[in-house]
């Protein structure tokens, strides 16, 4: 696994505790810093138990729902009671969880090797035959580690993927988002904090802007904005940042004083824009693969769900010595996510349009029977056509899309 994100230590997870021998590398050393919201939305929260972790530890904080905010209206909205999901999510800063999630793949037989960077893969006759690794803090030449399967989880950059032409689809969803920890007065409760509107003066912005509270009292203040806005291009992550700020009360006393650390910003990649998610001999998972949901911005839990994924198809593989049952993994990834993540694409793109947004945010939130629907549809939260109406309602929805 190359890459111990949530991604890199679900695939190993999985696989370690079927007794393979599964090497985990990871180029920092924990607890490191990661670009995110710090939030787990209840699919997250099964794709964390599967795992076998306790949500109850309390190094985690509980949450019920949304706290939306527009200029109009606030309204809270508690986490739909499914029978697929758990009615609650959790926070905890990423330097945390993914330590947390790295430990839980090692106890489970992993060897995990923090500082040490995978620098190319080995290709032999078209097929991903292991890395070329490399301890960061020595300036070795590298070690060359022979593997049945590699599997690339190195986040959105995924300069391991590159290597093996693993590329971005300009014509699918980006994000940037921006992030940064306060110690402030603002006590959300047992809310996630959601603002739909954005606005740069007079000008609404088609992004999101978010307060979780963290179970150290700090909270994790950030904001996101979509390419298809069709000013992307002129607005930086810090910008849509310092917007965000600024429209805050001055009373929650997000300040230089109370800000603890600096701004960090990151890309979302979204809606599985990077393709192909499989070349022979290696899997592409989470972040590296664009398989954030593209309705809004989670990515911890579709890494986790797709290292689970990843890992059933190579045990399958080895196991029967069928090598090539691996490739089915993007056709499983499509089956999955495919008309989702395609109803999920067309939504950002309406959004980029600041007339859409504003219908959205003046009209559309105020109703919250909409909203409850809504929260299931962004969250993809559901107990499928055999639940209830809202249940059966999404299900239509996204069966009218192509699987793309």
């Amino acid at each position: 696994m190359v890459g111990a994100g949530p991604g890199g230590s679900a695939t190993a997870y999985h696989l370690a505790r079927h007794g393979l021998d599964v090497l985990l590398v990871e180029r920092s050393a924990f607890p490191r810093e990661k670009v995110c919201g710090d939030g787990l939305t209840p699919r997250g929260v099964k794709a964390l138990t599967r795992m076998g972790i306790d949500p109850d530890d309390p190094g985690f904080q509980r949450h019920r729902g949304l706290r939306i905010y527009t200029r109009r209206v606030t309204l809270e909205l508690p986490w739909p009671t499914l029978e697929d999901y758990p009615n609650y999510g959790l926070t905890r800063t990423r330097d945390d969880f993914d330590e947390l999630l790295a430990r839980r793949a090692e106890k489970a037989g992993a060897t995990l090797l923090e500082g040490t960077e995978a620098q190319q893969p080995i290709v032999e006759d078209g097929w991903v035959r292991g890395a070329l690794v490399r301890s960061t803090g020595d300036g070795d030449a590298g070690t060359e580690v022979r593997a049945r399967f590699v599997v690339a989880a190195d986040g959105a950059s995924s300069r391991f993927g590159g290597r093996v032409g693993i590329r971005r689809d300009p014509s699918r969803p980006l994000g940037i988002a921006a992030r940064r920890y306060y110690r402030t007065p603002r006590d959300p409760g047992p809310w996630l904090e959601v603002w739909f509107d954005l606005w740069d003066g007079d000008a609404i912005m088609p992004g999101y802007g978010w307060l979780f509270p963290l179970p150290d009292g700090r909270v994790n203040l950030g904001a996101g904005l979509m390419n298809t806005f069709r000013n992307f291009k002129n607005l930086s992550a810090q910008r849509v940042f310092d917007a965000f700020v600024a429209m805050l009360p001055p009373a929650w006393e997000l300040t230089e004083d109370t800000a603890d650390g600096r701004v960090l910003s990151g890309p979302l990649p979204m809606g599985m824009n990077r393709m192909p998610q499989a070349v022979p001999g290696m899997l592409v998972v989470g972040d590296a693969a664009g398989i954030v949901n593209p309705f809004n911005g989670e990515g911890i839990a579709y890494a986790m769900e797709s290292g689970e994924l990843a890992a059933e198809l190579l045990y399958d593989a080895l196991v029967r010595d069928r090598p090539a049952l691996a490739q089915l993994y993007p056709t499983l990834l499509r089956q999955r996510y495919g008309r989702y993540y395609t109803a999920g694409r067309g939504f950002v793109r309406a959004m980029g349009h600041p007339a859409a947004m504003r219908i959205m945010t003046d009209y559309g939130i105020p109703r919250p029977w909409l909203m409850r629907f809504s929260l299931r549809m962004l969250g993809n939260l559901t107990d499928g056509p055999g639940g209830d109406g809202y249940d059966r309602v999404m299900d239509t929805l996204v069966r009218l899309m192509p699987a793309s």
